[in-house]
């Protein structure tokens, strides 16, 4: 309730309100009163007036035919009969000399003829005037009458009344209506605050829900009775309130679908306004572009994204309203090739415009791996090529007839062949597994057996070089089984233990391990070869990729074995890792599901 009267104390519309009821209730009163006792004050004066009048008219009559004498004594007589009227009458002679006077002696006073009141009736037979008399030493009425006798002596008969209690009365009078007044405007203030306040009250409260719906407090609900056009505006206003209620709640679902939408897009988004300033970033716009999202919006846009290229094509957007597409290699902590889309916003000028950020650095990594993978077929292909044609030239050019020579020119023909025959192998199974269409056996692996096999396969190889070649079982000697295809993690081991005995100089040592970890089954081959550059590393499962190319080729390597090995441990759900150091061997290490731990 105190909160309520504060606020309608501080409205500056109640105030309104009643001060102008309160200035036009206290003007009427006022106004009221004014009239009221003027009126009063006529009539009384006017009684005063016709009492005199009648008094002179009297006075007139007695005189009538009398002598001065005659006429003293009677006025003395009539004075002392009704001492209660106090009148005094004074006759006049026709040149304004004072014949008789009631209450002074006629010779002390002087000429009465240029008194007002003897003025008006000597034209019009009857006079009246009220002024202060310096006789009497008070406020008197005067009223004369002509006596329109020709033959009399006594040509005016004034009379006169102190106004004394008159103006007493009046007083009195005036003190009685102006209470009467002062206690009306109080009841009218009372009222026109009771008005004001019902007045303003329910504008007060629409007000305030206004302001809790501005303060975005939507669905807020006023609540006024009555069948009067504020009860209208109050259930329009809940009608109002709820139907922005629903919108504004529709709007944002749509705005935090948008904004999901948004965040969740491959491609970054950024909006800005006519003066590029961000609106809105979603995450991978600030990944792509090396921005913090979170502190972006309201920055303009060269500020967040240093790069002059975008800046270009944002202002070119915004100046004629065209599309602007171009592709920048983005120079940030991870280079990046992005393709930016900007477009401007509908209207005229165009408010703002929206960048659509594109990376293409994995699609043109792939297509330079396709260049180069293209470049490497074709160079592997040329070689063996090469050489085979060469030498078919040589016999086709007599060789063939030389007994001595012919047999190493077709020895290489047929090596040539068997290395195109071995690559073109290769990529169709890489092909195959890239493809899902390679099928695989999955099963119980025994890797003790597989190793060993592989082993006896390569021993002959390695002897010729003068390798050891192990196998190291794990140290609790459990069998260790593999949820894996037989054939292609024969396949991986021999890739792998091929290479160990390629790189590998004589009196070198090759190890195969293989343990259970977990949920996993571990495969490891270990070698005391060449080893590979830390730099090298990350670019040893590429298809065609060499570290030593031509001690590569000279050894017959085709290039795709680990390429092959990598997309084999995938494809069973395994992943493949390589360490090494220059000079000290290489180690490469399997990882394959457990066949326990599968259900």
């Amino acid at each position: 309730m105190l909160v309520y009267a504060g606020n309608m104390l501080r409205s500056r519309l109640f105030w309104q309100w009643f001060i102008a009821l309160s200035l036009l209730t206290v003007l009427s009163v006022g106004l009221l009163g004014t009239i009221v006792m003027r009126q009063t004050e006529i009539n009384e004066l006017r009684l005063v007036e016709e009492h005199l009048r009648g008094k002179a008219i009297l006075v007139q009559e007695i005189v009538r035919e009398r002598s001065l004498g005659q006429v003293r004594d009677l006025l003395d007589r009539f004075n002392q009969v009704h001492p209660e009227l106090a009148t005094r009458i004074t006759l006049i002679d026709a040149a304004g000399r004072v014949l008789v006077e009631t209450s002074d002696d006629p010779a002390r006073l002087e000429n009465h003829g240029q008194r007002p009141e003897v003025v008006q009736a000597r034209q019009q037979g009857l006079g009246r005037a009220t002024r202060f008399s310096n006789t009497l030493g008070q406020e008197m009425m005067y009223v004369a009458v002509r006596t329109d006798d020709p033959s009399g002596a006594i040509a005016f008969v004034r009379v006169a009344l102190p106004l004394t209690n008159i103006q007493q009365e009046l007083l009195e009078m005036r003190r009685l209506i102006w209470s009467a007044v002062g206690l009306i405007a109080v009841l009218a203030l009372g009222l026109a605050f009771f008005l004001a306040r019902r007045l303003t009250h329910p504008l007060q409260i629409l007000t305030e829900g206004a302001e809790l719906i501005a303060a975005g407090n939507y669905g807020h609900r006023v609540y006024l009775d009555g069948r009067d056009e504020i009860g209208t505006l109050a259930r329009t206003f809940n009608h109002m309130s709820a139907r922005l209620a629903g919108q504004f709640q529709q709007l944002e679902e749509d705005r935090q679908q948008l904004r999901t939408v948004l965040s969740s897009m491959v491609e970054g988004v950024i909006a800005i306004d006519c003066e590029q300033r961000i609106l809105f970033a979603n995450d991978r716009a600030g990944e792509f572009l090396d921005f913090h999202t979170g502190t972006a919006v309201g920055r303009p846009l060269w500020e967040t994204v240093r790069q002059h290229s975008v800046q270009e094509m944002v202002s070119s957007c915004l100046a004629d309203a065209s599309c602007q597409c171009r592709e920048l290699n983005w120079q940030g902590p991870q280079g990046r090739t992005l393709a930016v889309h900007v477009a401007c916003l509908p209207g005229t000028p165009p408010p703002g415009a929206v960048l659509v950020v594109h990376d293409n650095t994995e699609l043109r990594r792939l297509e330079r791996l396709r260049q180069e993978f293209v470049a490497n077929v074709s160079h592997e292909l040329k070689t063996p090529l090469a050489v085979i044609t060469a030498c078919v030239e040589t016999l086709l050019g007599g060789a063939v007839d030389d007994a001595c020579h012919r047999g190493s020119f077709l020895h290489r023909i047929a090596e040539q062949a068997e290395r195109l025959h071995r690559l073109i192998l290769d990529l169709l199974q890489l092909a195959r597994i890239e493809s899902d269409t390679e099928v695989f056996s999955l099963e119980e692996v025994d890797l003790e057996r597989v190793v060993r096999a592989c082993l006896e396969r390569h021993r002959t190889r390695s002897q010729g070089k003068k390798q050891e070649l192990q196998a190291v079982p794990p140290a609790e000697g459990a069998p260790v089984w593999a949820w894996a295809d037989e054939e292609a993690v024969q396949q991986i081991l021999d890739n792998l233990v091929d290479n160990a005995v390629k790189y590998t100089p004589e009196q070198g040592r090759i190890q195969v391990r293989w343990s259970r970890q977990g949920n996993d089954t571990v495969v490891e081959v270990v070698d005391t070869g060449i080893g590979i550059p830390a730099h090298e590393l990350p670019r040893v499962f590429e298809r065609f990729y060499r570290v030593d190319k031509a001690r590569s080729r000279e050894l017959g390597g085709t290039g795709l074995g680990l390429s092959i090995v990598k997309h084999l441990v995938q494809a069973m759900r395994g992943s493949v890792q390589a360490a090494s150091n220059v000079g000290q061997g290489s180690h490469f290490t399997i990882r394959l599901p457990a066949a326990q731990a599968l259900p």
